[in-house]
Order: C-alpha cells, then structure tokens, then sequence
C-alpha cells in the first residue's frame, strides 16, 4: 500500500494495524514526514516507511511496487494538472492494482463557507464560485484541518471537475470502474450535509495491463 500526499501518515498507519501487509507513505514536507515516522516508532509499526519528495519525482525503485495506492481528503487539489499525476501512480502501480481516492467532491468548490462573506446561514442554495474555476485558489490562514485559522505561508491550490479527474485517470491507463457520491462533506463544514448536494466522493480505478 502507497498513499500519496499522506501527510502526517495517520491514515497510511491506520492501515497498516488493519491488516495490510506493507506500506510508504510520500509527501513533499520533511517535517510532516518526520512526524509520521515519530508516530510510527510510537506506535511500534515497523512495517510502514515514509518518504519525504515530490510526488511527482518519486524515485524510480517504487515503479510497479504497489498493489493500491490512496488518495486522501485535499490531496489532489495540490496539482495543478492531473495529467502527470496520475501517469505517476500508474507507473508505481503493478498491473491490476487499484488507486483510491476519496475526498472533497468538486460541487464543493461552489458552495462558500461559514467564514467566508459570501456565506449565508438563511440561504444554503447560494452558489458563490464557477464549478469551471480555472483560478487557483490562495490561502495564508493557515490549513483547514487544522480547525483554526493562524497567519501561515501561502498555499496555492487547483480546482477540479469530476469529468477532469476521470479523464485524466482513463488517460493514464486507470480503468475507474467505481464512483460513489455522497451528500456528507469528510473535512471543512457539516453545514450542508444532508441538504441534498454531493459533498464527497470515492473513485476507485485499476491500472490496466
């Protein structure tokens, strides 16, 4: 198992006390990836690595290791172009293996949210963006998960469509043969969920040959 943009590896950890065999984690800051290496000694899992580079310049030794590769929550919003992405994890992948991605749905990137000046409480039907957003996004109010906003260094992120995000996995040799919607969001706000938009997703497609 790989997960790509893993963070602070609680997710890639996770898995590995459930069961799976093996796993590395990659991500392009050293520091997160020193936090999960200490959480991983912590933990006593000594069957996980982690790995601190660009995704897209992951080392040649990890070509076709990989049975399944994940996708978390705000990771593919890092990448501009999918195109080269997704080329990478099908040349990590071993023929037949599967990529996940689970996160955010691209209605999302319509909808404002509760600290936003577009957002209102009493109008949960107004849209405040294009779902065809080609601007970047840019923040300096530190990350969302965190739940708090701190003054930060600028991230830059990209929207996508769901046609976007399939195609570019159909032209790297991903067959996705499963996408599931849902009406819940899995990160920023619960204020709309169950009020009929599709807040996430979870794609899963398979490296063909």
């Amino acid at each position: 198992v790989a997960q790509f943009c893993c963070n602070n590896g609680r997710e890639l950890l996770s898995l590995m006390q459930l069961g799976a065999k093996a796993g590395v984690g990659f991500d392009i800051a050293e520091n997160i990836i020193g936090q999960a290496r200490e959480t991983a000694q912590l933990a006593h899992i000594d069957n996980c690595t982690f790995v601190a580079c660009n995704i897209l310049e992951i080392p040649q030794q990890y070509d076709g290791a990989f049975d399944f590769i994940l996708f978390t929550i705000g990771a593919i919003t890092w990448f501009e172009d999918l195109g080269p992405l997704f080329q990478k994890v099908a040349m990590c992948l071993k023929p037949g293996g599967m990529m996940l991605i689970h996160d955010f749905h691209p209605f999302m990137n319509m909808l404002p949210t509760p600290e936003e000046d577009a957002f209102d409480a009493g109008r949960l039907d107004k849209l405040a963006y294009s779902y065809f957003r080609s601007e970047p996004w840019i923040e300096n109010t530190g990350m969302a998960y965190m739940s708090k906003q701190y003054t930060s260094k600028t991230f830059t992120s990209f929207s996508h469509t769901m046609a976007s995000i399939v195609n570019a996995a159909s032209a790297a040799g991903l067959r996705v043969f499963r996408l599931n919607e849902y009406d819940y969001d899995v990160g920023l706000t619960a204020v709309y969920d169950g009020k009929g938009y599709p807040l996430s997703f979870l794609l899963l497609a398979e490296k063909i040959g």
